[in-house]
């Protein structure tokens, strides 16, 4: 669930491939103000990003699936780069997200930027060398840590978020998993999003540098 800018309206996503708007200051079925077809997936997390005007939702699938604000009856937009399921979306900034895929890695994702369109930049981390699923991410009030939580030890770990909100992605273009992708955009004016090759051996660069001290650095606890 997310609260939309206004702080009335809430948006929660379902396993039943639908997105759903309720308007908090009513109660029972008159609070359901608005409410996406079904579609041919399950969502189970979601952010809303650009002032309030998209909302972004993990899949079953892997991809993300954006609406546009007030017009909840279709996905206007899809990025790809996930080979599993994303179940944990946290807002970075208002075109940047980070997601948590059952993969087990951290990856940052722009969201119909200027400069970056609509993809996977980069990697921020991975829980354990198996990959293991993680189930939920949060940021600090300050927006400069997030914590991802687990299975396996540590179950928590805290990552810098500076590296994600600076990254371009042209040294990790090729760090997540799939094609980096987005289709159906309705917005003329975002860049087309380049199909990127994964490169052997995993990220280089800060990001992965980054990932690597945050990893060692509670590996302790």
């Amino acid at each position: 669930m997310a609260l939309g800018s206004d702080g009335n309206n809430l948006c929660a996503t379902s396993g039943d491939g639908t997105l759903a708007v309720y308007d908090m200051r009513k109660s029972g079925e008159k609070g359901l103000v608005a409410m996406s077809d079904f579609q041919e997936d399950e969502y189970l997390s979601l952010a809303i990003v650009k002032h309030g005007t998209k909302v972004v939702c993990g899949s079953q699938t892997g991809a993300l699936a954006i609406f546009t604000w007030g017009d909840f009856g279709d996905l206007k937009d899809r990025i790809k780069g996930h080979p599993m399921s994303v179940d944990a979306v946290v807002k970075l900034s208002e075109e940047r997200i980070l997601t948590g895929s059952s993969d087990g890695l951290i990856r940052v994702v722009s969201v119909h930027s200027r400069d970056h369109g609509s993809r996977v930049l980069s990697v921020l981390g991975e829980h354990g060398e198996g990959g293991y699923p993680l189930e939920r991410l949060s940021l600090s009030a300050d927006g400069t840590l997030v914590a991802s939580a687990s299975h396996g030890q540590p179950s928590v770990q805290i990552w810098p978020t500076d590296v994600a909100l600076n990254t371009s992605g042209a040294q990790a273009d090729g760090a997540a998993e799939g094609t980096p992708d987005s289709v159906d955009s309705d917005d003329s004016d975002e860049p087309r999003a380049r199909r990127k090759k994964r490169r052997k051996g995993g990220a280089k660069g800060p990001v992965a540098e980054s990932a690597r001290k945050a990893g060692s650095f509670f590996s302790g606890l």
